[in-house]
């Protein structure tokens, strides 16, 4: 086999000194973007109701609603002519995804056991993270290596009462995991166990 010819060793090695000519530049570029405050028109843009809209899309791959909220309507409501299910929406996802932290941090900060408590007790995670979207705290009940999380729910005129949660370790497993079901009186559940609390 013939090595190559001049020729083609120029045109390989010119090329490789163009492409680390361009990394280099776009990299100087990125950091002269970061270091400088950049005034385009879309940075000024208000970008809350698209994250809005995006958040209440999303919230129908993780939360299950009752039979009767689960109108086509409500679950994929048009922010200009329904703005109020748009935000409502939004918030169930955000309370899909603090129940999630909770009960993830309480699963690793917290010991095995059959016992209830409110997240206002939870000091192994920062203080907005202890209140659902409502500004209510939670309530987190654990039964060996589940644990459930209680919001109240976008209805309740208060932090649910947690003592008042009469769950067994076999009601637990009948629940979906990581989903944020909706019950019949409004609260808002969702179940983390060892399995799924490292994915």
């Amino acid at each position: 086999m013939e090595p190559p010819s001049k020729l083609a060793r120029a045109i390989v090695y010119g090329l490789g000194i163009t492409l680390l000519a361009f990394a280099c530049l776009s990299l100087c570029m990125a950091f002269a973007m970061r270091s400088m405050r950049i005034d385009f028109r879309f940075s000024q843009a208000d970008w809350e109701p698209f994250a809005t809209t995006f958040k209440s899309t999303l919230s129908n791959f993780f939360v299950i609603r009752r039979a009767a909220a689960a109108s086509d309507q409500m679950r994929f409501p048009d922010l200009q002519h329904n703005p109020e299910a748009v935000r409502g929406n939004a918030k169930l996802f955000d309370a899909w995804m603090e129940s999630l932290k909770l009960g993830s941090a309480a699963l690793k900060n917290t010991p095995r056991g059959n016992w209830v408590r409110s997240s206002s007790d939870a000091d192994y995670v920062a203080l907005q993270d202890r209140l659902d979207p409502w500004n209510h705290t939670f309530c987190l009940l654990r039964r060996g290596d589940d644990v459930l999380v209680v919001s109240g729910g976008p209805k309740a005129p208060s932090s649910p009462i947690c003592r008042d949660i009469q769950l067994q370790a076999r009601d637990l497993a009948e629940l979906p995991r990581r989903k944020l079901l909706e019950s019949p009186a409004g609260y808002l559940m969702l179940v983390v166990d060892k399995v799924h609390a490292d994915q």
